[in-house]
């Protein structure tokens, strides 16, 4: 091998290595910018999974006071129903048993 052949294989070797070098250097870089965005991503997965709590949460709230006016309005039902007994029973003992005409 001659010393211009030399030359130019340890040129092309340092090319090399320059190139490796960068491409390291960019490499890292993004790197960092994806840690980044995964330690971002971690946040926001956090608030969503408490932010899923608080849904769970108002989610059982709602369906506890849905019951709850279940329960009123039966109850309100019978209520009614027993007034409406109530009523009919004393407009037949004023029309001396007999029933209203409708």
């Amino acid at each position: 091998m001659t010393f211009e052949e030399m030359e130019r294989t340890l040129h092309f070797i340092l090319e090399q290595q320059a190139q490796i070098s960068g491409n390291v250097q960019r490499h890292d870089e993004n790197l960092l910018v994806i840690e980044t965005k995964l330690g971002q991503l971690g946040d926001v997965m956090l608030k969503l999974a408490d932010s899923h709590v608080l849904l769970v949460n108002s989610h059982k709230q709602l369906a506890d006071a849905h019951a709850r006016s279940e329960q009123a309005h039966r109850q309100l039902e019978e209520r009614v129903d027993a007034f409406i007994v109530f009523v009919e029973k004393y407009i037949s003992s004023r029309n001396g048993g007999e029933k209203a005409a409708q």
